[in-house]
């Protein structure tokens, strides 16, 4: 997830199925009934796939199968010095009835796959431009009036530039010229940081480009996530700023704010553009709205001034004219380099799941009606180096929680749901991505999604 920070260092060291079936090693491999399907993307230095798994009613997971998308993933570990190429978003997978929607960051493009809801299987249709750069983030919403038409917007990300270091030894990427001048300024990269708005039909898996929707400045960012409100009246927008770390000091001399922006969102139109930041405070990275709300949104935050470590979670209110801070919390009770990053919500909408990329926790939050109160967090085990975790699942049937280990262990972890917190229990490392392990950035995975048979 995160650029790696101080605490990272230290640890670093045509659609046909290409690859089938392992035992997990930590996994029992049973043959109970199957509860439904889980998928994530690899998104390597090469070719991009999807990798399917059962999951059994136990919550342990078998069949590992792999798809290729038939374009590129985005990882590079050469690129960003120790960053070893990271790049972070939420919501790169998404399921719309009987079809998935992946994006490939490195192949500009967006595939879309028929799905087999019975077995999970999936068959690879075709894949559309994302009209951008380094595309990292699908929402969606049902088009007024229509029983199978969608509204989906694509965010494209560009780049992460990043300031690591500090004095004689800093270092800037993607080069200290990105820098110079006033960042706000217009640049030719601006056109690359947008969202895109498409249709989709559920009914025939038509995926169609529509209009460009908005861009954003280098100083700010470009998208990390994209999701729209319950309801489909409002789109909410995360982006990067500008992270300085491998310090122990971060400084907002280098640093500059990430945004939350939401849109007023109607008819495939956007307006009434408005955006929260706050200095000290920048890498929002995941955020999920309050089930049932157009108004309320939780974001995490990976990269904080010392003094706003307590920042890794916001609590934001919208009123339709403002974006204001209402909240913001710790995901630990100690106030260190946590670098919290993904969000989820449980089905029922009142327990907040927070995932820390540097510490590899899963920081539990109970939702009340006006604040956040924690409930407890969780480390993983097996292969858990700093550094690793991204993406969270929970399970329809609010059973199991799983989190990526996307750019180290190359792993899916599980969790067993209890009450309002979650207890370690296994973890799948993947057979698709064997070779990579250990190797920080060979691949980054990207997004983790799924579904219940009977849900």
């Amino acid at each position: 997830m995160k650029k790696v920070s101080t605490i990272i260092l230290a640890t670093v060291f045509c659609g046909a199925i290409i690859s089938s079936c392992k035992k997990n090693e930590n996994e029992t491999g049973n043959n109970n009934n199957v509860a439904g399907f889980l998928y994530t993307t690899t998104n390597g230095e090469g070719a991009n796939n999807v990798v399917k798994f059962t999951r059994h009613q136990d919550g342990t997971l078998s069949d590992e199968t792999s798809y290729a998308t038939n374009s590129n993933g985005g990882a590079n570990v050469g690129a960003g010095g120790d960053a070893h190429g990271d790049f972070d978003a939420q919501g790169a997978i998404q399921i719309i009835g009987n079809y998935l929607l992946t994006v490939n960051a490195g192949g500009k493009e967006v595939s879309v796959f028929s799905l087999e809801r019975a077995t999970g299987n999936l068959t690879f249709k075709n894949n559309v431009g994302s009209g951008g750069t380094r595309p990292v983030s699908i929402a969606y919403t049902k088009k007024v009036g229509s029983e199978n038409d969608y509204w989906v917007v694509v965010g494209n990300q560009w780049n992460n530039p990043n300031i690591q270091k500090d004095g004689a030894a800093i270092e800037r990427y993607p080069n200290n010229e990105f820098f110079a001048g006033d960042l706000s300024a217009p640049d030719a990269s601006d056109a690359q940081r947008n969202i895109q708005l498409f249709s989709f039909s559920k009914a025939t898996g038509l995926f169609s480009a529509e209009k460009l929707l908005d861009t954003y400045s280098r100083k700010n960012g470009g998208p990390t996530t994209v999701s729209f409100s319950d309801d489909g009246t409002k789109l909410a927008v995360s982006t990067w700023g500008i992270a300085h770390f491998n310090t122990a000091n971060t400084s907002t001399t280098e640093q500059r704010p990430s945004r939350v922006y939401i849109y007023d969102f109607s008819g495939g139109n956007i307006s009434g553009k408005r955006f929260f930041e706050e200095e000290g405070i920048s890498g929002t990275i995941g955020f999920s709205w309050a089930k049932g709300s157009n108004s309320r949104i939780f974001a995490s935050n990976f990269n904080l001034v010392p003094t706003k470590r307590d920042n890794s979670l916001t609590e934001l209110t919208d009123n339709g004219a403002s974006i204001n801070k209402t909240g913001n919390y710790s995901v630990t009770s100690a106030l260190g380099i946590n670098e919290a990053c993904w969000t989820a919500l449980n089905p029922a909408g009142n327990t907040l799941y927070v995932a820390s990329f540097a510490t590899n926790l899963i920081s539990s939050f109970n939702v009340g009606s006006t604040s956040l109160i924690m409930s407890g967090s969780e480390a993983r085990a097996g292969i858990a180096p700093a550094g690793d975790s991204k993406d969270i699942f929970v399970t329809p049937d609010n059973k199991y929680l799983y989190n990526l280990g996307a750019f180290q262990s190359f792993s899916i972890n599980r969790f067993n749901i209890t009450g309002n917190s979650v207890n370690y229990k296994s973890q799948s490392v993947l057979t698709t991505t064997t070779g990579g392990t250990g190797t920080a950035g060979k691949y980054n995975f990207l997004g983790l999604t799924g579904f219940d048979i009977n849900k």
